[in-house]
């Protein structure tokens, strides 16, 4: 009989209990986050990969079948920004344009500060 466990800390630094059972000869497998049943899979015998949702954040579960065992493997995905939501750069347009303006309007006291005190 294979159990297994992992904490996984999700993105806002809660944890959270995942449980897996995959049975020796019923081949059953029940997969649990913090006691509560996730997945139920019936005579799962092959290689298969299951995908489940922690606060909003993709978590793969693959089953790998091999030489007559199993191996577990939980990834964690990327999020992805929904469609047509562009990544925002930190130094957008936001960013430069007052900085460009408050830099040439410096410039512009410190040359006139210079040319008044050259004059006196």
């Amino acid at each position: 009989m294979a159990q297994r466990n992992w904490t996984y800390y999700s993105l806002s630094g809660q944890p959270y209990l995942i449980e897996l059972y995959h049975g020796e000869d019923s081949q059953h497998l029940i997969l649990f986050v913090n006691g509560e049943i996730m997945q139920i899979a019936f005579t799962q015998v092959e290689t298969k990969t299951y995908s489940f949702l922690i606060e909003q954040q993709i978590i793969e579960l693959e089953v790998k079948s091999q030489d007559g065992g199993y191996e577990y493997v939980v990834t964690p995905q990327v999020p992805k920004l929904p469609q047509g939501v562009e990544e925002e750069s930190a130094l957008s347009k936001q960013f430069w344009i007052p900085l460009i303006f408050l830099l040439v309007i410096i410039n512009l006291a410190f040359y006139l500060y210079k040319s008044l005190n050259n004059l006196g």
